[in-house]
């Protein structure tokens, strides 16, 4: 029996090898010679996982399959369906894609990556398509995984990136680089084709074997592939016509400012100032949502309940808010309802299937309640609204509501786009929003910054904020989060009348200033210590801008502080 406690030599032929212990996250230890390789642990274990290992976590330390290990610790193994393995095989297979689609259509082929779009990631391309051509890069794509080709690292000098992609006429890269203020940067090359890509890659294409292609003509190229909580799978694609026409439509708006990437944005800070960036963002969003009121406002004599909904932090609140004011101007008296003040009282709520309560599921909604009472308010009888005491668990009926001629209701929560929610409600009667940060703004081409991020930035600082928590609380509860909005909100996105964008292209220059700190405040030993270096090093190739000039209606006062509705 091994003594942990103590230092053990093992005979290897004329060899003393002293001996380690690996601790692995479900707690077994096993122990292995000193020097031992990343891919012979791997190779060891890898009969007690589902899938390939992508990437690994040694004492909080990213390492690859050569590495060879010399002292005891925590070994963290990631595969596909870990949010950490998921984005590694993400970065992968996008730039196997791009590639291999550059050898298929010509090197003269622009590729940009846009949106992630049903379980996949929509590659814009600028030429022409066929099915065949899909065929072809499939094709060769897979004789790269089957081939191992690695994916190598090189270090350089940022001047030397600079000239190489020049030469590419990739302006893109260009200006990222320009606010780059490292003097080496770091490039991958694979199969002869070098790139900047931000972020870990896997060691070779061997583990890339799950994905698909579909053509959307016209458009470009779905890279399908499984996600993190797919189990694996890969989804089959459904066309969600209208989120991609909004996914267009709000693509225009970077056109519209020439800001399309960051080091576009950068540029437009330093010629420009941030008070017009600021102010054009912020009329744009605010002449859709302006958009949206007087189409509401037209069919004012059907129309009695707005239900407005999208995944956490996207700014549900204060979209509700700036409406109503919108609505009031054109002559309508709107009045705002919160699902959450229809919570079942907290002795009620249900059980998830681990035996805790289940606040996320709209079995936690008091569905009847809220369908009675709608039903009333539409028949002009007057009813008392509940309020919900977050601290004892119960709601408290205080608010008289009865609706009149110009009245409308502004229902606003997680499940306000789901059907069961809404029973009582005449569908000729209800107007359903789903709204979301679209981001159209990438880093370059190649590397696009996650709507997700962007949603965990803006939680992560009105959470330190509004509820004194840390980084680290905000960023260990995400995937729990993210688990509800799949189950919960995206199947319901196709049910709305129309998609609303609270994305602004400056946001990320001033959720910087917010943001550094608290991330910096996450210590290398913390579980959450790589989403944080993850996150800064997007952060870090922005302009920061000081919050003074955001408006004091801007959705992005809801995170900062500071704002009109508080």
């Amino acid at each position: 029996m091994y003594n942990y406690n103590s230092i053990e030599y093992k005979e290897f032929g004329d060899a003393r090898v002293e001996n380690i212990i690996i601790t692995f996250s479900n707690g077994e230890k096993r122990e292995y010679p000193k020097g031992v390789k990343l891919y012979e642990i791997i190779n060891d274990v890898k009969k007690n996982y589902k899938y390939e290992i992508i990437s690994a976590r040694f004492k909080n330390q990213i390492i690859s399959y050569d590495d060879a290990l010399m002292k005891s610790g925590t070994l963290e193994l990631f595969d596909i369906t870990t949010p950490q393995g998921n984005k590694i095989y993400e970065r992968g297979l996008i730039y196997l894609f791009q590639t291999c689609t550059l050898r298929v259509l010509g090197k003269d082929t622009k590729i940009k990556i846009r949106h992630p779009i049903d379980k996949g990631i929509y590659c814009e391309i600028d030429k022409k398509v066929t099915q065949k051509d899909i065929e072809k890069i499939k094709e060769l794509m897979m004789s790269k995984v089957n081939a191992s080709l690695p994916f190598e690292q090189l270090e350089t000098s940022r001047i030397e990136a600079i000239e190489y992609f020049k030469k590419l006429q990739r302006e893109d890269k260009v200006k990222t680089l320009e606010y780059t203020i490292s003097n080496f940067v770091k490039l991958y090359k694979f199969d002869g084709v070098y790139n900047y890509i931000i972020g870990d890659l896997p060691d070779n294409a061997s583990i890339l074997k799950y994905f698909d292609l579909t053509l959307l003509e016209g458009k470009g190229i779905v890279l399908r592939f499984p996600f993190t909580h797919t189990n694996g799978k890969i989804i089959e694609y459904t066309n969600h016509e209208k989120y991609v026409n909004s996914l267009e439509e709000y693509a225009k708006w970077g056109e519209l400012l020439n800001i399309n990437n960051i080091g576009e944005l950068n540029e437009a800070i330093i010629k420009n100032g941030p008070g017009e960036i600021i102010n054009l963002s912020e009329i744009l969003q605010d002449y859709k949502l302006l958009s949206i009121a007087e189409e509401i406002t037209l069919n004012k004599d059907k129309l009695k309940v707005i239900l407005l909904s999208g995944p956490s932090s996207s700014g549900k609140t204060t979209t509700a808010k700036k409406l109503a004011l919108y609505l009031k101007t054109l002559g309508l008296r709107p009045h705002h309802l919160s699902l959450d003040d229809y919570f079942h009282e907290r002795d009620k709520t249900p059980l998830d299937e681990n035996g805790k309560p289940d606040y996320e599921g709209i079995k936690a909604i008091d569905t009847k309640l809220f369908n009675n009472q709608i039903e009333k308010l539409l028949k002009g009888i007057e009813v008392i609204t509940p309020v919900y005491d977050f601290i004892e668990g119960k709601k408290e009926f205080t608010r008289k509501l009865q609706l009149e001629e110009n009245d409308i209701l502004i229902v606003e929560g997680l499940h306000a786009l789901n059907e069961q929610i809404s029973t009582k409600i005449p569908k000729e009667n209800k107007y359903k929003i789903y709204i979301s940060p679209l981001i159209y703004l990438n880093i370059d081409d190649d590397n696009r910054i996650s709507l997700t991020d962007i949603r965990l930035l803006r939680r992560m600082i009105r959470d330190n904020r509004t509820r004194g928590h840390n980084p680290s609380k905000t960023l260990s509860s995400w995937q729990d989060v993210r688990r509800g909005e799949e189950k919960y909100v995206f199947p319901y996105q196709d049910d709305a009348d129309v998609i609303f964008n609270t994305f602004l292209v400056y946001e990320l220059s001033v959720l910087k200033t917010f943001a550094e700190p608290l991330l910096y405040s996450v210590d290398s030993s913390d579980p959450e210590y790589h989403t944080a270096i993850r996150l800064l090093e997007i952060l870090k190739l922005v302009l920061p801008m000081i919050s003074t000039d955001v408006p004091k209606l801007s959705i992005l006062r809801e995170f900062i502080g500071g704002g009109y509705f508080e």
